[in-house]
């Protein structure tokens, strides 16, 4: 069984440990300080994580043509190497964008970390349905405005 939840701090270690395994660690122990974090459970077992900004202006008006609302903002996210393509990042993401959409925001957005698996990550938010918003440089941003994030992951994957 999945259930998403706020972080408790309990959770600290596992969600070091799981931010670790995924060169997302911040140097000394783990501290959400002013952060927006939630976790993934499969089974009782924590397995993912994401931190996030739900009134966050990361001062790039210049890269959203058009766009000029409230934006939240992913900053880091981390699903055990055992437990991806299962949904749990896509369940994360859904719920970003929907706790977001009731604080106002109309905007989501983030920059894929970079590192060995960058082609990964930037598939997989391009599969939420994120898109660069800045020209072709290392570091820029993706984002979508949260309405149409969340109608097109409230729809269930095609296979095929």
């Amino acid at each position: 069984m999945l259930l998403i939840r706020d972080l408790a701090q309990a959770d600290y270690l596992v969600v070091e440990d799981l931010l670790d395994a995924a060169d997302l660690a911040a140097p000394g122990a783990y501290d959400p300080e002013g952060l927006e974090v939630i976790v993934v459970q499969v089974d009782g077992i924590l397995s993912g994580v994401a931190e996030f900004r739900l009134d966050y202006d990361f001062g790039r008006d210049d890269a959203r043509p058009g766009h000029t609302g409230p934006q939240a903002w992913v900053l880091t996210m981390a699903v055990a190497a055992d437990q991806r393509r299962r949904g749990l990042g896509r369940a994360l993401v859904t719920e970003i964008a929907r706790r977001a959409q009731n604080a106002g925001r109309t905007y989501l957005a983030l920059v894929p970390q970079d590192g060995d698996d960058e082609p990964d990550r930037q598939t997989f938010f391009a599969a939420c349905g994120l898109t660069p918003i800045e020209p072709e440089q290392p570091g820029r941003a993706w984002g979508r405005p949260v309405a149409e994030i969340l109608a097109l992951l409230r729809t269930p994957p095609q296979s095929g």
